[in-house]
C-alpha cells in the first residue's frame, strides 16, 4: 500500500503521542506519520477492539491492554513521556458485566453511571474530562495528520447526478436531526427515502442492513455528518477504503461527508479506489 505524504505537528521533542486504538486503519495512520517524521509515540491496544496488525505496526512502542485497566493504561502512558493523547479507532460499547475495572477504571465507571446506557457523545465527554484531569491534552487526529481532515467538493472523479445530489440534501437534514439527539451519524438514502440510519451498530452494519433494502437499480447515498453537540477531539465521522468496499458491494451509488468535521484515511488512496469502483465521493457543507 503506497502512504501519502503527511504533514504531522512536531510537538515536543521528549513527549511522545499516545494512541488509544480501536479498530480500523485510522490508528495505523497516526503510526505511520510518526515514524515518517521520527516522532516518539506509544500505542494502547486495546483488546477486542484494536486490530493486531496495529500492534504489529507499532513494534515495540505499543501493548494491549484490555478495557477496564484505565490505570494499567495511564502508567504506560506515563512512563513513555506522554502527553499529548489521540483516540482513534472504533470501539464496540462494552457490557458493564464484561469490564472487570481496576481502580481507575472504577472511577471512571462510577463517574460515567447512566452514561453507559445513552448515546456515544455523553459518554465520550465524561472519558475526555477524566483523561484531561489526569494531566493528558487530547488532540483530533486531524490535529496530527492534516490531510485526514475532509475538504469540500469531489474527492474523487465521479460525479453524483441530479437524484444523488438531492439525496445528499436530504440525507444531510436528517443525520444532522438524529445526530441532536445523540443516536448516529449516518444516514442511507434512496431517491428521498431513507433506507436507514446509523444507531449503535455502526456505519459497517448499516450499510449491510440497508443492502436488501435498496430498490434493484444502482443507487442510494451514505451520507455521514458531525453531530451538532459533539466533542471534535474525539470520534469524528471517518470513512476508508473499507466503507468504499461496502458501499459498492452493496449496489450504492456513493458517499457524502461533511467537509471540515469528517475524516478520510488515506485520502489519495479513497480518491483512486473510488475511480476504479465506479462511485463518488465527495466533501459538502451543511448550510444552517
Amino acid at each position: 500500500m503506497n502512504l501519502p505524504f503527511v504533514h504531522v505537528s512536531p510537538g515536543p521533542e521528549k513527549d511522545a503521542l499516545g494512541i488509544i486504538a480501536g479498530k480500523g486503519e485510522l490508528p495505523r495512520t497516526l503510526i505511520h506519520a510518526c515514524q515518517q517524521t521520527g516522532r516518539p509515540y506509544f500505542v494502547i491496544a486495546l483488546e477486542e477492539a484494536c486490530d493486531p496488525e496495529t500492534l504489529d505496526l507499532a513494534g515495540e512502542s505499543g501493548q494491549w491492554v484490555r478495557l477496564g485497566a484505565i490505570g494499567k493504561a495511564i502508567d504506560l502512558l506515563r512512563r513513555h513521556h506522554v502527553h499529548e493523547l489521540v483516540l482513534a479507532g472504533k470501539v464496540a460499547r462494552p457490557k458493564i458485566t464484561q469490564l472487570r475495572p481496576d481502580m481507575k477504571g472504577a472511577k471512571l465507571l462510577g463517574r460515567v453511571g447512566s452514561s453507559m446506557l445513552v448515546g456515544d457523545n455523553t459518554l465520550l465527554n465524561h472519558i475526555v474530562a477524566f483523561l484531561e484531569e489526569e494531566g493528558f491534552s487530547l488532540l483530533g487526529a486531524e490535529d496530527v495528520v492534516q490531510e485526514l481532515l475532509t475538504p469540500e467538493g469531489l474527492i474523487s472523479s465521479v460525479y453524483p447526478d441530479k437524484r444523488a445530489q438531492a439525496d445528499i440534501e436530504f440525507g444531510a437534514r436528517i443525520a444532522r436531526g438524529i445526530g441532536a439527539l445523540d443516536i448516529g451519524q449516518a444516514v442511507i438514502v434512496y431517491n428521498h427515502q431513507v433506507l436507514g440510519v446509523e444507531a449503535i451498530e455502526g456505519t459497517d452494519a448499516l450499510i449491510e442492513r440497508c443492502i436488501s433494502l435498496r430498490p434493484d437499480e444502482r443507487g442510494g447515498v451514505l451520507v455521514k455528518v458531525k453531530k451538532p453537540q459533539q466533542e471534535r477531539r474525539v470520534d469524528l465521522p471517518t470513512i476508508g477504503i473499507s466503507t468504499l468496499e461496502k458501499i459498492a458491494a452493496g449496489g450504492f451509488a456513493g458517499i457524502a461527508v461533511e467537509a471540515g468535521s469528517s475524516l478520510i484515511v488515506n485520502r489519495r488512496e479513497v480518491a483512486r479506489y473510488a475511480d476504479h469502483l465506479g462511485i463518488f465521493v465527495i466533501g459538502f457543507t451543511i448550510l444552517d
